[in-house]
């Protein structure tokens, strides 16, 4: 299976404390992955809400610049950042710059749905 992100919709994120956000789930059970591999992108200003669940994410920065939060500490991320959250801590990504803060995060199976 071969395809291309311009060819997957970005569906916008809803919800409580979400701005800006839009999520595109590139490869998931459909397609043979055990998880899903997910890009999300925050607009300038805009932030994913915090919070926490009993399973991990992977992320990797792939543009723009911004802040994520892990259980009440702040750390700076930028295009190459890469960032693992533990099941269980709270979390959430900021967008502190001038363009949009677009990076990739891995979650396993129970992290998502279609």
């Amino acid at each position: 299976m071969v395809r291309h992100e311009s060819e997957i919709q970005p569906v916008p994120m809803q919800g409580k404390d979400i701005e800006g956000v839009v999520k595109q789930i590139l490869i998931g059970p459909r397609d043979g992955y055990e998880g899903y591999l997910r890009v999300f992108t925050v607009e300038p200003g805009g932030h994913t809400p915090l919070h926490q669940h009993p399973w991990w994410h992977a992320n990797y920065v792939l543009s723009g610049e911004g802040i994520v939060h892990i259980d009440g500490t702040e750390y700076p991320v930028r295009t190459g950042s890469v960032a693992y959250i533990d099941g269980g801590k709270s979390h959430r990504f900021i967008n502190t710059g001038s363009t949009p803060l677009k990076f990739i995060c891995l979650v396993p199976p129970e992290g998502d749905s279609y």
